[in-house]
């Protein structure tokens, strides 16, 4: 009976958007009376629930077999299948990257070109780039740190991808934990001659997540050999970490010592722009319209990296095709996301109020207020231009907290700003401090 009902879902909705929602779901008892259908996440309920899939699927029931058969949902995981998918996608981009790693293959989303850059690692892609273009000259081997979610992955893969493509190059690629399994495993069926010779025959080697060799000092002691046979074959070596080497535990000093023989950089948490940038790449990549307000939500929201931002943008794609929406307002990622930016934090217009009017010593009531002296009114601009910048609000919400100027005032004050910033040195390097203070509070 739930086989039928599945079977006309499929006629009139998109496969990807079968096998997120419905494929997890399976029958736990069917009688004309009622179909018990299970699911393995809560989530999946919730969002078919708000979506109307629920009642969908409910007619569905009544037309197919009779106008008493109810429907009931129940959490419950099936343990005949597990492929099942139990949560959203953006609560899989780690697993996915495993299991991306543990096939040794590259990801071709993974390349320069779909790599966002930006203040915070565009030091990392430039350097990166040179490496692709001239393995084994320059920057070997290549050590890229920072914490997790900030791309490490995407630029190590997207250094294979252009060797690859550009350079007809031979790639290895692989994670330190699998490393370490193929290490055992070659250990085990005597055939460490092969392991060996698997990794040496390529032109360049990518390893991620050096840090997880920490104690496997067998593997280490395997990886010295084959670090050193790559290096004195003059091919390149890029090895990336959640930390710095100094701070990786339990490493042999000759190991670490051939980590810092090259060059190291970090890549730094994405500041707003560069995070407005990845919204923007990322919709398009998922083919997604999104209005500016929206995107700037998504961009003051998500902080922390961009995995979470890809996590959101997947789910809003999902959503809105559930729903048949074809352009992604505020509102709607509003609700669809509540839950995953439930503990998130915003920068709020009295808050921008407050830093502008302690850097630039005036009092938070004279920038709100009517008040014209020189001083009060660039104090006044410039906190308009950073609301702007760092909130999501629309040009009449922030008049409304300016004393209710309305929006041409605004614009006004932001195009002063912007213009008089290219003028005047001074202006800029206040307006610049104030933006890292901001950032460095979100």
């Amino acid at each position: 009976m739930w086989n039928k009902i599945v079977d006309e879902l499929k006629k009139t909705n998109k496969e990807g958007i079968i096998n997120a929602f419905i494929k997890p779901l399976f029958a736990i008892s069917e009688s004309r009376d009622e179909i018990v259908v299970g699911c393995p996440s809560e989530q999946i309920v919730n969002i078919l629930h708000k979506n109307g899939w629920i009642e969908k699927i409910q007619k569905l029931a009544i037309h197919l077999f009779d106008d008493t058969t109810k429907v009931k949902f129940e959490i419950k995981s099936n343990e005949s299948d597990d492929d099942l998918q139990s949560e959203l996608p953006f609560m899989k981009e780690y697993e996915k990257e495993e299991k991306l790693a543990e096939k040794r293959t590259l990801s071709r989303e993974y390349t320069f070109d779909n790599f966002v850059s930006g203040p915070s690692n565009q030091t990392v892609y430039a350097a990166s780039q040179g490496i692709a273009k001239n393995p084994g000259i320059n920057y070997n081997p290549f050590f890229v740190y920072g914490d997790s979610g900030l791309g490490k992955t995407h630029i190590i893969q997207a250094i294979g991808n252009y060797a690859i493509d550009s350079k007809g190059k031979t790639v290895y690629y692989t994670s330190s934990k699998r490393l370490i399994t193929d290490y055992v495993a070659a250990l085990s069926s005597n055939s460490i001659s092969k392991f060996r010779s698997d990794m040496l025959k390529h032109d360049v080697l990518l390893v991620d997540d050096v840090q997880f060799l920490s104690k496997r000092h067998g593997t280490q002691e395997e990886f010295f050999f084959i670090f050193n046979s790559f290096y004195e074959a003059g091919k390149q070596i890029v090895l990336t970490s959640d930390r710095y080497i100094s701070e990786i535990k339990d490493i042999d000093d000759r190991l670490r010592s051939r980590f810092i023989m090259g060059v190291t950089l970090d890549i730094k948490p994405p500041e707003f722009e560069t995070r407005l940038a990845i919204v923007y790449k990322k919709s398009e990549l998922y083919k997604m319209d999104i209005d500016e307000e929206t995107a700037k939500f998504i961009a003051m929201s998500l902080k922390n990296n961009v995995r979470e931002i890809e996590g959101a943008l997947k789910t809003l794609q999902i959503s809105s095709e559930l729903m048949g929406i074809n352009k992604v307002y505020k509102s709607f990622a509003e609700d669809i996301l509540k839950d995953m930016l439930k503990k998130t934090g915003s920068m709020g217009i009295s808050e921008i109020i407050k830093i502008t009017a302690t850097y630039l010593n005036v009092k938070k009531s004279d920038i709100t207020s009517n008040k014209r002296s020189k001083q009060i009114s660039l104090s006044r601009q410039i906190a308009m231009y950073l609301a702007k910048k760092y909130t999501s609000k629309t040009l009449k919400e922030i008049g409304n907290k300016f004393n209710g100027r309305n929006h041409a005032t605004v614009i006004s004050s932001i195009s002063k700003i912007e213009k008089i910033m290219t003028e005047d040195m001074n202006i800029k390097k206040i307006v610049d401090r104030l933006e890292r203070e901001i950032e460095e509070s979100l």
